[in-house]
């Protein structure tokens, strides 16, 4: 087979059925090339990156549109192709379920690390006396990870508690308002 398409945010179904999802096809892991050659994509899921290996031939693929002609004024996020509006809604899920929750670090928490030009974006999953786990959530058009929080894990409350407090600040601060 070729070399493997670019296909950045992809919409697509299994065929004969209805139900939509969303990704990007990842060509850099280490097994994407034998994968691709084997008639197999591996893609990952737009919000939490896990990965998931599928048949090409088993897929309808429609490609989406990249850009950031259309953002939402909430977000500041880009809306221009059902995959973006798909990751907006996801983010605002997220950050409803963060203002939703109490003050401190507690599930459901979302806050983000400064990262080169952008942010990575983190969920606190559960919550133990000494320590705190975390998931990573891909909010940042460039995928951006924390080199000290990688894709999430378990860590120290205090590695997490000041960037709570941050992000709920931050909401306080520059949150619409009702």
């Amino acid at each position: 087979m070729n070399d493997i398409p670019s296909l950045d945010q992809i919409k697509y179904n299994f065929k004969g059925k209805s139900k939509i999802y969303f990704g990007t096809v990842n060509r850099y892991h280490p097994e994407s090339k034998k994968s691709w050659e084997d008639g197999l994509l591996l893609i990952n899921d737009p919000i939490n990156g896990t990965l998931k290996l599928v048949k090409y031939n088993d897929i309808e693929i429609e490609g989406q549109k990249y850009g950031w002609e259309k953002t939402d004024p909430e977000t500041n996020m880009p809306i221009d192709s059902e995959f973006a509006r798909f990751v907006n809604d996801a983010y605002k899920e997220h950050l409803k379920a963060s203002k939703n929750a109490t003050e401190g670090v507690v599930k459901d928490k979302l806050f983000s690390t400064h990262v080169g030009d952008g942010s990575a974006f983190y969920v606190v999953t559960k919550v133990s006396k000494r320590s705190v786990r975390i998931e990573w959530r891909n909010f940042s058009p460039d995928s951006w990870v924390d080199q000290t929080f990688g894709y999430g894990g378990a860590f120290p409350i205090s590695c997490v508690e000041g960037h709570v407090l941050h992000a709920e600040a931050m909401m306080k601060l520059f949150a619409p308002r009702a």
